[in-house]
């Protein structure tokens, strides 16, 4: 298992801005799962706080390891005023999340498991996926 440290992430503004997801620790869940935490903290409060999560699971029966990493960026809201005329703190309104998982054979080969890696980084960077995702376009 390797060590926690700060994720940097670029955001998708038309002049990218770093994000650093700092560790905020990694247990084994009671479903038998290692679950690692990362947090970008510049939001107002901590509901608005971007999160980065891996999820790993053992190989399984079928001799399938599984990783998934989850990012998950919340949205915040402020509806009206209380009854004192202060504007409360604000809230979720929603939340955008992405995962990606990964199935891996106890069997793959080191060059393998590379090039799943490359593929899953190209295709995530290209203008296809980009398009999907940004016009909410699925392709037919």
């Amino acid at each position: 298992m390797s060590a926690q440290a700060n994720v940097v992430l670029a955001n998708g503004e038309t002049t990218p801005v770093n994000k650093t997801f700092a560790p905020k620790g990694a247990l084994r869940s009671p479903t038998g799962k290692d679950v690692a935490v990362w947090r970008e903290q510049s939001a107002v409060n901590a509901e608005g706080f971007f999160s980065l999560q891996e999820q790993h699971s053992d190989p399984n029966g079928n001799r399938i390891e599984k990783f998934r990493y989850v990012i998950e960026i919340p949205t915040l809201e402020t509806v009206g005023t209380n009854d004192a005329g202060i504007t409360p703190a604000p809230s979720v309104a929603y939340v955008t999340t992405g995962v990606i998982e990964f199935w891996l054979s106890t069997r793959a080969s080191q060059a393998e498991l590379k090039d799943i890696v490359a593929f899953v980084k190209n295709l995530a960077a290209t203008s296809y996926v980009s398009d999907a995702i940004t016009k909410r376009e699925h392709a037919w």
